[in-house]
């Protein structure tokens, strides 16, 4: 997709954001579920490769997923307990071992633990690691990354050790709408569109035209990844409205007692509804679920919430 011609009302380009969850367990693996670890491309013409979260095996998972670990710009760790990054040393020694140049953005709460994770080995390439420190207290939403496009945020949330949930936020886009320009007697191309766009108003035949008198606005799409949490007053704020949430669901009954402060089916249920959530994908399941037919069928009047399956893809 190139840019619009000089003069010419842009198109209404989509954006497509993919989601590939590449590990789906909780805390040990098994023979069907690896540790957790989420791709994201973003693809808007121009493309991004993401990371959340870098548990044992993601660069192998990556693999036979068809998804290329040296296009990855930057890697989103929600907290240090090993099933979330003990694979981020292999994954660098690769990027390593195929001669990566450009550096790799890693983000974290604790960020001075990345150099930690990744002293265990001798360096096997030259490319720099800039890590990024997450905030881990507050009910403010942080700016992790902020592209043209889109931002990432983040929200600390309540497990048992500091932990943060990413959303990627698309921006909303302003495009002209041809039609309600054409009715206000505008040419269907000219340098007025650029006077209009730069300005947000321009003069016309002796009549003022706004920008908002020829266009529409676009929402933006919302991805979010709870990482490891109970549903908590953040966890609600940041799913708001969202688009696709991968989200947190270790146990699947009601639980008084949660070891380390994980989420339960009937909560995350309740939360979604009320939030708005438009597509749930669950993870981070306990491995004491064998039958993956049975947690379908927990879920199967809930046509908006799925169970997460390795390399499951979606699609927003």
């Amino acid at each position: 997709m190139g840019c619009p011609q000089m003069g010419r009302p842009p198109s209404n380009d989509m954006s497509r954001i993919t989601i590939t969850i590449l590990g789906t367990t909780a805390g040990v693996p098994t023979r069907e579920r690896a540790h957790t670890a989420i791709h994201l491309n973003y693809d808007d013409g121009e493309q991004f490769n993401y990371l959340f979260d870098c548990g044992e095996g993601a660069q192998r998972q990556m693999m036979i997923a068809g998804l290329n670990i040296m296009k990855l710009e930057g890697v989103f760790i929600t907290h240090w307990h090993g099933d979330h990054c003990l694979g981020l040393p292999g994954m660098v020694d690769t990027m390593g071992f195929e001669s990566r140049e450009r550096p790799l953005d890693i983000f974290a709460p604790e960020a001075k633990r990345i150099k930690k994770a990744l002293s265990v080995t001798y360096s096997m390439g030259n490319f720099k690691i800039i890590p990024h420190d997450v905030p881990l207290r507050g009910e403010k939403e942080f700016k992790v990354l902020d592209e043209e496009r889109f931002s990432i945020i983040s929200l600390p949330m309540k497990h048992s050790v500091p932990t943060v949930a990413y959303a990627l936020v698309e921006k909303n886009k302003t495009q002209i709408d041809l039609k309600k320009a054409t009715a206000l007697g505008l040419p269907e191309k000219g340098e007025i569109y650029n006077e209009i766009k730069t300005r947000g108003m321009a003069s016309f035949e002796g009549r003022k035209i706004a920008l908002e008198d020829i266009s529409s606005t676009r929402k933006g799409k919302r991805f979010v990844f709870s990482g490891d949490t109970e549903v908590s007053e953040n966890l609600k704020k940041l799913v708001r409205d969202a688009d696709l949430l991968v989200q947190d669901c270790t146990y699947f009954e009601d639980l008084k007692d949660k070891p380390h402060q994980h989420a339960t089916l009937p909560e995350v249920l309740d939360m979604v509804e009320k939030e708005n959530v438009k597509k749930t994908v669950l993870t981070h399941i306990s491995r004491k679920y064998q039958d993956p037919e049975e947690l379908e069928r927990l879920v199967s009047n809930y046509p908006n919430v799925g169970v997460a399956k390795d390399f499951k893809r979606i699609e927003i």
